[in-house]
């Protein structure tokens, strides 16, 4: 008798794709309960279709309802089940989708509860320890137990009580430093947080002089931030985590270096912030003092840092300037006027008290402070008299720079490479950047004084009306817009010049997308910009890739291959082919970006 089980398995899974489709919730509810029911025991589904179960489930697992849907169907214990999958040569690729699953089901607090009262920590845990398990599902397995313990105080003592830490900790000495070693990092510091029991089991687990080893020169940044970020939970108001990191002779010259010469101001940002704890303790001053870090924390004042990075330094400096020998070292280092010049550029209210209190533990009297202010002030008038008469001289050179810009778009435009962000582009980078992607007329640009600022706030009215731009010419412009935006959502601190690689691979990872398709998306941005290494983009290189990327975004979403970069000699014919469509980010599939 002919098995007719594979063609009715099918005929399910199709079933549940049109369901899903439809986009409704209680539609999606119901093909989560009909995939669920393929999972059940008895089923012995091959591996190529266990995949697209999980597969499919991943996709509908993009809100609480759905994920709780999962849980409702009796789907966790059978998700769990299959880390243990052990069928055939592709058990591996089932047991890492399984994984990633029940990492996106976490994002509901009762499927943690369920994860967890299933055994599913115990075999994750289990899962990490077993031999000749590849690294990209050892970096899937450790995401998912951080995803867990996130805001979970009965995750995180679970993990704990199961001998998670030692684990974790383990994953820190591992070469190569990679994604595997930042996941175990963060996972550290989602256990660490709020939970002075773990800070405790991670110090004696030995974690904080690894943690210090991954502040090296030679490991990768995205490790970095993980490593300083989880220092920055452990000596948080944990004063043997402060000794157990003074005490490794490297840790505070690594984090000072940080400080120094990051180029991720969201690293420079966490290494002064565990700076900044150890110098809630008065026996740490003269190490912190030693190190230099007196210094870079005046540099940081002054340095143009985010909000929250001067605010940061200017109340590490009030803790320090509580002892005269520091007091001493800010004044010599420079300290007083950067504070006083913060006082006059009005900053948020947390710097205004940070800068008071430490101004008035500095004893910094009142004719010091007026003298201090009046040299500002003076200074403040001598570079406004400057640039009014740069200002005229800049007059006399418009027209010299304007028909040098019209010469230089007659040849072909050289790589717009700038390292400033966008909405700080001059009138003729904006032109450049706009003739990169086809717009070759920039004379209404021009004229107008249209910046890279200005270009990001112009209506479909001014468009067409004010400027008078034909259609296609007006939807290139909107495409620059809705780069930008995309460029920026993938940030962690949006408003930079450059999105990092780190960024981009988080983005992608949160939006759904495996480690398979992230690979090929970078790879994809370094064929097309003919780079060996892609450490970052800026936004000129960005946008010549923009479609492209969402291209490929559609294709992999429809489980097709995505388009082949090496018929393009370059990102730029990628830019303006026609053969790419116009997809705008809200009309990606809801994984997508």
């Amino acid at each position: 008798m002919t098995d007719n089980r594979p063609w009715l398995i099918h005929e399910q899974l199709s079933s549940c794709c049109s369901l899903i489709c439809v986009g409704s919730h209680c539609r999606e509810a119901g093909a989560v309960g009909s995939l669920v029911a393929l999972l059940q025991p008895g089923q012995e589904l091959p591996s190529d279709l266990l995949k697209a179960v999980l597969t499919l489930l991943l996709g509908l697992a993009h809100s609480q309802a759905s994920c709780d849907a999962v849980q409702q169907a009796n789907g966790i214990p059978r998700i769990i089940k299959l880390l243990e999958y052990a069928a055939d040569d592709q058990a591996a690729e089932v047991q890492q989708e399984a994984a990633l699953l029940l990492g996106r089901l976490s994002l509901s607090e009762a499927c943690k509860g369920a994860i967890r009262g299933h055994f599913g920590i115990v075999t994750l845990l289990r899962m990490l320890d077993r031999p000749g398990l590849d690294r990209s599902s050892k970096e899937v397995v450790v995401r998912t137990l951080s995803i867990l313990a996130v805001d979970n105080e009965v995750n995180q003592d679970h993990i704990r009580e199961q001998y998670g830490i030692p684990a974790l900790v383990k994953l820190l000495e591992a070469m190569p430093f990679d994604g595997v070693t930042a996941a175990a990092a963060d996972a550290l510091r989602a256990l660490a947080m709020s939970n002075e029991a773990n800070k405790t089991a991670i110090r004696e687990a030995w974690a904080v002089p690894l943690l210090v080893k991954l502040l090296g020169s030679e490991v990768e940044m995205s490790v970095i931030e993980k490593a300083v970020d989880c220092l920055r939970i452990l000596t948080t108001g944990n004063e043997a985590n402060k000794v157990a990191l003074l005490t490794s002779a490297s840790g505070l010259p690594c984090l000072v270096r940080l400080m120094e010469s990051s180029p991720d101001q969201l690293v420079i940002e966490r290494a002064a912030a565990v700076v900044g704890n150890l110098s809630t303790t008065d026996q740490f001053f003269s190490a912190i003092r030693e190190a230099g870090a007196i210094q870079r924390l005046v540099r940081l004042l002054d340095s143009g840092s985010t909000n929250r990075t001067t605010e940061i330094a200017a109340k590490t400096l009030a803790n320090l300037a509580s002892e005269s020998s520091n007091r001493k070292g800010i004044r010599l280092a420079g300290g007083v006027p950067p504070l006083m010049r913060l006082l006059m550029d009005k900053p948020s209210e947390q710097v205004m008290i940070a800068v008071d209190e430490a101004l008035r533990r500095l004893e910094v009297s009142a004719p010091e402070r007026n003298a201090t202010l009046e040299a500002f002030r003076y200074a403040d008038a001598r570079n406004a008299a400057a640039l009014a008469g740069a200002v005229q001289a800049a007059q006399q050179e418009a027209a010299q720079a304007a028909e040098e810009a019209d010469s230089a778009r007659s040849q072909q435009a050289a790589p717009l490479l700038m390292t400033k962000p966008f909405t700080r582009f001059s009138v003729a980078e904006t032109v450049q950047l706009l003739s990169e992607i086809g717009l070759r007329d920039g004379s209404p640009f021009e004229s107008n004084g249209i910046t890279g600022g200005d270009l990001l706030d112009l209506e479909e009215e001014e468009l067409k009306g004010d400027l008078h731009l034909s259609n296609l010419q007006a939807k290139k412009v909107r495409r620059v817009q809705s780069a930008f935006e995309l460029f920026n959502r993938m940030m962690q601190t949006p408003g930079k010049s450059e999105l990092t690689l780190t960024e981009l691979r988080n983005f992608l990872s949160s939006t759904g997308r495996g480690e398979g398709d992230i690979a090929a998306i970078v790879n994809g941005f370094k064929q097309g910009l003919q780079k060996q290494t892609v450490a970052t983009l800026n936004f000129a290189e960005f946008i010549q890739c923009y479609q492209w990327l969402l291209k490929t975004l559609h294709l992999m979403d429809q489980a097709q291959e995505p388009y082949e970069l090496p018929r393009a000699n370059s990102m730029r014919g990628l830019s303006t082919s026609s053969s790419i469509s116009d997809v705008s980010p809200q009309k990606l599939p809801q994984n997508g970006v």
